[in-house]
């Protein structure tokens, strides 16, 4: 999945994120799809345990500070997508790497991500005005 113009939220920081992320599950995908997975999953899953805390704190900071209306509906979603890799990551722990469960769940993130973003994340357009400098970068 790619990240076109429809995802952005016109806050910089926002956006290079979640293009990092939309780069991220086309790696993992081409990866997981050449049977290369396995050596890196564990590190594949910090990674998104370390972005879901980096980038939803700053997300979440952003729509808070700017009285987003869809403020506390982001948050849920972000905590769902936590437990989603937490789950993940125990499957991971508990029976070892699955190729099959990693791509279903590149699958999922791919559908999240495409989703969330356009439906809670693009609200920040309507609330972030191109004086908030400060919060943009």
């Amino acid at each position: 999945m790619k990240w076109t113009e429809e995802h952005a939220t016109g806050v910089p920081v926002v956006d290079d994120q979640h293009r990092a992320l939309f780069a991220f599950s086309e790696e993992l995908r081409d990866v997981l799809e050449n049977d290369a997975g396995e050596k890196t999953y564990d590190l594949s899953l910090d990674f998104l345990k370390t972005y879901a805390e980096v980038h939803f704190g700053i997300e979440e900071k952003c729509m808070l500070a700017h009285l987003c209306p869809v403020a506390g509906r982001n948050r849920k979603e972000h905590g769902a997508f936590t437990r989603m890799i937490a789950e993940e990551e125990a499957l991971f722990r508990s029976q070892g790497f699955d190729r099959q469960r990693a791509l279903e769940l590149t699958d999922r993130i791919d559908q999240w991500l495409d989703s969330h973003i356009r439906r809670i994340d693009t609200q920040l357009r309507d609330v972030v005005t191109d004086g908030d400098v400060a919060s943009r970068s």
